[in-house]
């Protein structure tokens, strides 16, 4: 059923009265988590809530072509960027995770990536399940108000690393700066959840 048009200033008010919440978000108000890589998420610098779009379709008419929505979404990439260990254990956790999915030089490495992550779930699970949830891990991105308390968690369902950027060595700068890593997820959705 389609509302009523505004047709002068005074129709267009707030329902309710004026807004409740004066503070604005910021942007290194964050914290984010991933089970299986602690060490990623404990040093990590930046995240992102990636894009999300919707399909439509064109309805065409002898007049004007107008559009419908679609039914399919389709989500962007979570890139998240952090500092690196002085022993790379952190950068290690995220490239044997990759490693472990691509098994480049054998079929073992995948089998040996698996038993490692036996951890995260019990023993009496099947393996061929077993093997399906240790390939992903839930995501989350808490986002945290003025005082620091998580206000909205975004969990990344099912996510997995596709990327993991490299490192560039030089002598030649006399800066001391630290290394930082980016790494690259996909997942099969995002839900934004309210926690207060």
């Amino acid at each position: 059923m389609a509302l009523d048009p505004i047709l002068n200033i005074s129709e267009a008010t707030f329902d309710g009265g004026n807004p409740s919440e004066l503070d604005f978000l910021r942007p290194n108000g964050f914290k984010f988590q991933v089970h299986s890589i602690p060490n990623v998420a404990y040093f990590c610098q930046s995240a992102n809530i990636p894009d999300m779009t919707l399909g439509f379709a064109t309805v065409n008419t002898p007049l004007v072509d107008y559009s419908e929505p679609g039914e399919k979404l389709q989500f962007g990439e979570l890139n998240i960027r952090f500092l690196i260990q002085e022993n790379l254990q952190n950068y290690l956790e995220l490239y044997n995770w990759i490693r472990g999915l691509g098994f480049p030089e054998s079929h073992d490495e995948y089998i040996k990536f698996i038993e490692k992550q036996q951890y995260r779930q019990p023993s009496s699970v099947q393996l061929k399940r077993m093997r399906a949830l240790l390939e992903k891990s839930d995501a989350s991105l808490f986002i945290l108000d003025s005082n620091n308390n998580p206000t909205t968690r975004v969990v990344f369902q099912d996510a997995f690393p596709v990327a993991l950027s490299g490192m560039d060595f030089d002598l030649s700068t006399g800066n001391t700066d630290y290394f930082q890593a980016l790494a690259t997820f996909r997942y099969k959705q995002f839900v934004v959840e309210t926690l207060t």
